[in-house]
């Protein structure tokens, strides 16, 4: 049987990343009764970190060999920042509140791929901007509603994701997604030892054990599927992907945590989705 169409593969790597951060997300609400954002962001890449570790034992040191460390250091300052917002956001938020925001990911990698990636900037992509924005604005309603400033660490952490993801992307091209996983856990892992020395670390208790392990699988398994989508398609193709998340962390809020969400997250939403839909369209034209 012939291997599927390059870009058919890059949307199945997409779902699996889809997946696993879903589990990432119920796995930092239930280790947030016991950790702040910093021990949350420092067990995460321990357990990832120990993985890698393990992987390469089997792969060999070569997935260490890089010529692109200040790009692999930017890279994961910007991530592991991003990722420190929306761990603070799933804390204090509603779940569905959190990935509508962070789905907005898409608009900023399209912004930032055309003048770093130097991919095209059509009128699809402008429609997709412009929309999403507008979707933006619906979902906080300034000047009606009050912000929750959390909503905007969320919003302000999504535009670091899309920083990140036009690093990964540009990466890719030299090297391969095991190189990119061992840097990632590496370099967050010293970065979050640094900011986790004033509050300490302590073992978890009980089931917490299970979200530890939880929260540092899902993470690597996010990672790889990530690099390994992006690597197969442009950026402003597969990341709209992200989307499918909202309706089934929504779906989890409710049934586990009884979470429910007003109608104008649910309006936001669509008109973000909207947008994406337009550029997805032109992307395959």
């Amino acid at each position: 049987m012939s291997a599927p169409p390059q870009h058919l593969r890059a949307v199945l790597w997409m779902f699996g990343a889809l997946i696993a951060l879903s589990l990432m997300g119920l796995a930092v609400r239930e280790l947030s009764d016991i950790y702040n954002t910093v021990q949350i962001l420092f067990v995460r890449n321990v357990v990832g970190f120990a993985v890698i570790l393990v992987i390469m034992l089997r792969l060999g040191t070569g997935i260490v060999r890089t010529q692109r460390i200040v790009m692999h250091g930017l890279r994961n300052l910007c991530h592991i920042s991003a990722v420190g917002c929306w761990f603070f956001g799933i804390a204090v938020l509603p779940l569905a509140e959190v990935f509508v925001l962070e789905s907005t990911l898409p608009i900023w990698v399209v912004i930032m791929a055309v003048p770093f990636l130097r991919e095209r900037f059509t009128s699809y992509r402008l429609v997709a901007i412009a929309l999403g924005f507008i979707g933006i604005l619906v979902i906080l309603r300034p000047g009606v509603a009050i912000i929750d400033p959390a909503a905007l660490i969320v919003l302000f952490g999504a535009a670091l994701f899309g920083v990140a993801n036009v690093f990964t992307k540009a990466l890719t091209r030299t090297e391969g997604p095991m190189t990119i996983l061992f840097w990632l856990f590496l370099l967050q892992l010293l970065i979050a030892s640094v900011a986790v020395s004033p509050f300490g670390v302590f073992l978890p208790h009980g089931h917490y054990w299970l979200w530890v392990v939880a929260i540092g699988f899902t993470g690597l398994a996010a990672q790889y599927c990530t690099a390994r989508s992006l690597s197969l398609a442009d950026a402003g193709l597969v990341t709209p992907l992200h989307y499918l998340r909202v309706p089934l962390i929504a779906w989890l809020g409710w049934l586990i945590y009884d979470e429910t969400v007003d109608i104008w997250l649910w309006v936001g939403a669509m008109i973000i989705f909207a947008g994406t839909m337009v550029n997805v369209r032109g992307e395959k034209k």
